[in-house]
């Protein structure tokens, strides 16, 4: 009988070892998995991560941070609704200014700014002589027009000397800071007006049409459908705005498709584009 009850004792006494062994060793466990998991664990300190929606406000923040402008304009009014209009964006910098043609034919080339805003009326010369200065020596840079002259042959004779947009003065200071950040990301902003009246007339003059020589059919790499869609809305003289909003996408991939048409098509304005696909039936 005494053994039997040293037998049971011996039990007890090791059943209450195992269970505390089994207890500092899940805690033990607990413990390191814990440390293990505030490794994996991201440091507060760190940037989120960012999703494939993100992306396009990324990119619009960088244009942001990068844009430095140099402003052409001979009238003091506009002078200072630019210099208003570029306090909603601090981060922007205006690099220089020049009031008449001489000044910005011996400054603006120099200023090696990512934007420039001419204007075509000029009291000692022509915008557009300028604009054809500056694209031979800042091939790089962006000429957005910005000017009073609503007629169509202006607009096509700016396009032809190297610019890459057009606004109408009257606008408001948002829709300057949002062409100039279109124009940033890859796109062509004209006015609607004008858009509208441009394309009315390559419209009405299948004549003035690239003739296939100057652009073969099997030089043109195939469209994407978004890229199709895209150009058959550019045709019919929506701007950029306008088709982001029937599309259902941002103003910033509307840029980007039309940059990748331009290439398709070896163009480098929206005219010469819709020029092409009209003349090979693309639209």
């Amino acid at each position: 009988m005494d053994k039997f009850v040293n037998y049971l004792t011996k039990i007890n006494q090791f059943s209450s070892t195992f269970m505390k062994s089994y207890a500092l060793f899940s805690k033990l466990t607990s413990l390191s998995r814990g440390a293990w998991l505030k490794q994996r664990r991201r440091p507060e300190h760190a940037p989120p991560r960012m999703r494939c929606s993100q992306m396009g406000s990324t990119v619009t923040q960088y244009i942001r941070m990068q844009t430095s402008l140099y402003l052409i304009e001979d009238d003091p009014t506009i002078h200072d609704f630019v210099r208003l209009s570029l306090l909603a964006r601090p981060a922007w910098s205006l690099l220089g200014s020049s009031t008449s043609f001489a000044h910005a034919s011996q400054h603006a080339a120099k200023a090696t700014a990512n934007v420039y805003l001419v204007d075509l009326g000029l009291p000692d010369g022509r915008g557009e002589d300028l604009l054809k200065m500056l694209a031979h020596s800042n091939p790089s840079a962006e000429l957005l027009v910005f000017s009073v002259f609503g007629d169509e042959s202006r607009l096509i004779e700016a396009i032809e000397a190297g610019a890459t947009g057009y606004v109408l003065k009257g606008c408001s200071g948002d829709e300057l800071i949002e062409a100039i950040e279109q124009i940033q990301a890859g796109g062509a902003p004209i006015s609607a007006l004008l858009a509208r009246l441009l394309l009315k007339r390559f419209q009405t003059k299948p004549d003035a049409a690239a003739s296939p020589a100057e652009n073969p059919l099997d030089e043109i790499t195939p469209f994407s459908g978004r890229e199709s869609d895209v150009l058959k809305l550019v045709a019919q003289g929506y701007v950029n705005k306008e088709i982001a909003r029937k599309l259902g996408i941002s103003g910033h991939t509307v840029g980007g498709h039309i940059k990748n048409l331009y290439k398709k098509l070896s163009v480098h304005t929206r005219v010469q584009a819709v020029r092409i696909a009209q003349a090979r039936g693309l639209v």
